[in-house]
C-alpha cells in the first residue's frame, strides 16, 4: 500500500522527536553530556527524515518485487473439480495480526492463503453458502480499502483488499441467499 506525503512528513517529524528525545533522556539519566543542544537535532533530523522518508521510499520500491515474487508463490488447496476465478493481494485480520497473503475466489467458495512471512500460516475457506453478506469495509485513519464478510453462523471477517466495490459486486453474485 502506498501511502501519502502528509502520512510520510508526519512520520518523519515523530520518529525525529522520539529519537532526539530518546538520546536526550540517556545523556540526562547517565549524568554525562555527550550530545549538544544542535548535535541532538542535526541526529534527530538525520533520523526522522531516514525513518520516514528514505527508508518508506525505498521499501516500496524494493518490497514491491519482493512481495510481488511471494505473491506467485501461493497457491491454495482446492477442492475436486473446483477452480479459481479471481484473485487479489489481500490481507485478513485475525485478532490483532494482519495476515498477509492472496484472496482466492473460486466456482464453490472465497479462500484466503496466507504467505510464508506471517506469524499466523494457513488457507481459511469460506463457502458461498455461508455467507450471509458482504460490506465495504469502514475505512480507517490510513484508509486502507477492504471488505468486510459475515457468515450465517456469526462470523465476521476484515479483508484489506484493492478494488472493494468490483470484488463486493462479484461476491454478491456468488452468495446463495
Amino acid at each position: 500500500m502506498r501511502t501519502d506525503w502528509k502520512y510520510r512528513l508526519m512520520l518523519a517529524f515523530q520518529m525525529g522527536v522520539l529519537y532526539t528525545l530518546g538520546i536526550w533522556a540517556m545523556d540526562y539519566f547517565s549524568g554525562e553530556t555527550r550530545y549538544s543542544p544542535e548535535g541532538l537535532l542535526v541526529r534527530g533530523l538525520f533520523f526522522g527524515l531516514s525513518f520516514g522518508l528514505v527508508f518508506p521510499y525505498i521499501f516500496n520500491r524494493l518490497g514491491g518485487a519482493v512481495f510481488s515474487k511471494i505473491d506467485a508463490g501461493i497457491h491454495p488447496v482446492l477442492d475436486p473439480g473446483e477452480e479459481i476465478q479471481r484473485e487479489a493481494s489481500a490481507t485478513l485480520f485475525k485478532g490483532m495480526e494482519g495476515v498477509g497473503g492472496k484472496l482466492f475466489l473460486t466456482n464453490k467458495k472465497l479462500i484466503f492463503k496466507s504467505h510464508a512471512l506471517n506469524i499466523q500460516k494457513g488457507q481459511t475457506d469460506i463457502d458461498y453458502k455461508t455467507i450471509s453478506g458482504v460490506e465495504k469495509r469502514e475505512a480507517r485513519k490510513r484508509g486502507y480499502p477492504g471488505i468486510r464478510v459475515h457468515t450465517k453462523a456469526g462470523r465476521e471477517y476484515q479483508i484489506v483488499v484493492e478494488e472493494a466495490e468490483d470484488l463486493i459486486a462479484d461476491l454478491s453474485k456468488r452468495i446463495v441467499g
